[in-house]
C-alpha cells in the first residue's frame, strides 16, 4: 500500500512539472531601425544560413546545441547582415511573430564588423520596450566564429530589439559598420497551470485521506 502511494505522488509530482524542454527558437522577421538599410538582410541572420550545424526550432534543446559549439562562416553575402557604410552604432528589431517566453540569447557576432556593446530589450506590442541586459560580445578574429550565450531574467516578448554601438571591433576592423551573423534564443521554463496545481493538490489529498484510513484501521486492530 505505501509503495502504491509513493508512486502516486511521483506521478502527481511528474503531472505539475513544467511541459517542454528548453528549446532553441528564433525570430521569424525585423526590421532595421537606425542605421539601414545595410548590405544583406536580416532575414540572414535568423535562418541558420552559414550555421555549421543547424536545428529545429522548438524542438531541438539550446543548451545541448550550443555545447557543440556550432560556428558561423566568415562568408557575407548570403549569410551576415552589415549596417550602412560608415556608422558606428545601428538598431534593429526582431519579431518572433506571436508572444514567448525566453531567457537567453545566443549570438553570432560577426568577425569583421562586430559589436561593441549591445543594448537588449524586449517589447509584447512593439512600442514600449524594457531593457533585458547590455552586453560586450566578443571580439571574433577573421575565421569562423563561435557563438556568445547571454541571459536575462525569463520575459515573455513578440520583439527584441538590438542596439549596437561600438562597431566595429578592433580586431580587425576592416569595415566600418555593424554586423550580425545569426541571433537565437532560449525558451524559458514553464510553470504549471492552475489546473495543474488544482489536480495535484487534490490528488495529494486523496493520498493523505488513504493514509489516514490505514493507519486508523492499524490501530483499531492493535486494540
Amino acid at each position: 500500500m505505501k509503495t502504491t502511494i509513493m508512486l502516486g505522488a511521483l506521478a502527481l509530482s511528474t503531472v505539475a512539472m513544467p511541459a517542454g524542454a528548453q528549446t532553441i527558437i528564433a525570430p521569424t522577421s525585423g526590421v532595421v531601425d537606425v542605421g539601414g538599410p545595410g548590405f544583406g538582410t536580416l532575414r540572414d541572420t535568423i535562418n541558420q544560413a552559414g550555421l555549421s550545424s543547424g536545428y529545429t526550432a522548438g524542438v531541438t534543446d539550446f543548451d545541448t546545441y550550443l555545447a557543440g559549439n556550432p560556428t558561423h562562416t566568415s562568408t557575407f553575402s548570403g549569410f551576415e547582415w552589415f549596417s550602412n557604410d560608415g556608422t558606428t552604432s545601428a538598431t534593429v528589431t526582431y519579431d518572433f511573430g506571436a508572444s514567448v517566453r525566453v531567457d537567453r540569447l545566443a549570438l553570432w557576432n560577426e568577425e569583421s564588423s562586430g559589436i561593441g556593446r549591445l543594448i537588449l530589450s524586449g517589447s509584447a506590442d512593439g512600442v514600449t520596450f524594457s531593457q533585458l541586459g547590455i552586453y560586450s560580445p566578443t571580439d571574433n578574429p577573421v575565421s569562423s566564429y563561435p557563438a556568445d550565450i547571454f541571459s536575462f531574467a525569463a520575459v515573455s516578448l513578440r520583439y527584441a530589439r538590438f542596439e549596437m554601438a561600438g562597431c566595429p571591433q578592433a580586431d580587425p576592423g576592416t569595415f566600418t559598420a555593424c554586423a550580425i551573423g545569426e541571433v537565437a534564443f532560449r525558451t524559458a521554463a514553464g510553470v504549471p497551470e492552475p489546473a495543474t496545481w488544482g489536480l495535484m493538490i487534490l490528488g495529494f489529498g486523496a493520498i493523505g485521506g488513504a493514509m489516514r484510513r490505514r493507519a486508523t484501521r492499524t490501530t483499531l486492530r492493535t486494540a
